[in-house]
């Protein structure tokens, strides 16, 4: 018989996590309270040095429930600790049907949602009755800013082999098959300074050397799979000086390499071209996050189906366009599904998450570690 899960309980301890603050960069007090219900069901953690990486106080936990076998092949459950903005006075506002905050803040269901999904079943581990899978718990920081946490963490040690991350909004049941890589670029557009009333002929204006670039490229929806934008334009330093300097910063986003990487040659090329002989202009890139594709037959994909079958859902792979800390795993080599918890509405005061869902995103997880 499967352990059947406690709503009550349940929605007690996700209101216990959202309530405690942990924006990123401080997530401290979460991954306290975290580090202290871990060693209260026997479990050990570990918190790696992450935080000296991405500048803030907390590094990533990773959790060993009791049994943990280091010699044996893993799978991880993975959520991460901060929230978007604060939760510090979040008053949450359970009905029959939904969880709210009462207006004034977030609810942080993205991913205290995740978060307590997992640890509810650690809590519960001696009672899940089935054989349980070799796994880890793997709680990174930092998420929101760019899955930095993910990004600086090590599962080579661990033997890990799968990875499921609970952090996507969409309804539990659907999972994220494909997602994008998002290069971030700047292009720096040099110029002449001048005095703009007295001798503006003098002067070669950076800032209408990047309108013309920009005005000479496409962006937006490129094709179904691309997607560009420019995102922000610095420069000049007076109204009454011609601009020597511009700076534009935009993104290029597509689920393979190739595509990323040839779009992002043509914009190179249509900035220069645009500019005549006149100026120059200089170019920076950095991948944000890697794009991946996950094959129908591959195990991570095979077991996030059947236990959304388990639990009476059919399993709908989707293509997303956001990135998620499945991105960065995928990059390390290890493969990451992102399932849906229906944390719905995130990073907005009328972000809610259905109790229904709550229960279904915790049976999901149950059914991973159980198969």
């Amino acid at each position: 018989m499967k352990f059947t899960i406690d709503s009550g309980e349940l929605v007690r301890h996700f209101t216990s996590l959202a309530v405690i603050d942990g924006v990123s960069l401080d997530e401290r007090r979460i991954a306290d309270h975290i580090t202290a219900l871990v060693k209260s069901c026997g479990g050990k953690v570990v918190e790696d040095g992450a935080a000296a990486v991405v500048n803030g106080n907390t590094g990533n936990l990773i959790c060993f429930p009791p049994g943990y076998d280091a010699a044996k092949p893993a799978i991880a459950l993975c959520a991460h600790l901060d929230t978007v903005q604060p939760t510090k006075n979040l008053r949450p506002v359970v009905t029959a049907e939904r969880i709210t905050s009462s207006g004034d803040t977030i609810l942080g269901g993205d991913d205290r949602e995740g978060l307590a999904a997992i640890t509810y079943l650690l809590k519960h581990l001696p009672e899940l009755g089935s054989p349980v899978r070799n796994f880890i718990m793997v709680f990174t920081v930092a998420e929101e800013l760019g899955m930095y946490g993910a990004n600086a963490v090590d599962l080579t040690p661990y033997n890990v082999t799968e990875a499921y991350i609970f952090d996507c909004s969409k309804r539990p049941g659907i999972y994220i098959k494909d997602s994008p890589g998002c290069l971030l670029f700047t292009a720096e557009f040099h110029g002449k300074a001048s005095h703009a009333g007295v001798a503006p002929e003098e002067g070669l204006s950076a800032i209408g050397l990047a309108a013309r670039a920009i005005a000479s490229v496409r962006f937006g929806r490129i094709d179904a799979e691309t997607t560009s934008n420019i995102g922000t334009i610095t420069g000049g330093s007076a109204t009454n000086v011609v601009a020597d300097r511009c700076t534009v910063q935009g993104e290029i986003r597509s689920f393979t390499q190739e595509r990323i990487d040839r779009e992002y040659r043509l914009v190179q090329e249509a900035f220069r071209a645009a500019l005549n002989g006149e100026g120059s202009v200089t170019f920076t890139q950095a991948m944000d996050f890697h794009p991946y594709v996950l094959p129908p037959d591959s195990p991570v994909v095979r077991t996030a189906e059947a236990a959304i079958a388990a639990v009476g859902l059919t399993p709908t792979g989707i293509r997303y366009t956001g990135g998620s800390d499945a991105n960065s795993y995928n990059a390390k080599g290890v493969p990451a599904v992102n399932l849906g918890t229906g944390a719905q509405k995130p990073h907005s005061h009328e972000e809610f998450v259905l109790i229904q869902d709550l229960i279904t995103s915790t049976e999901i997880a149950r059914e991973i570690i159980t198969r």
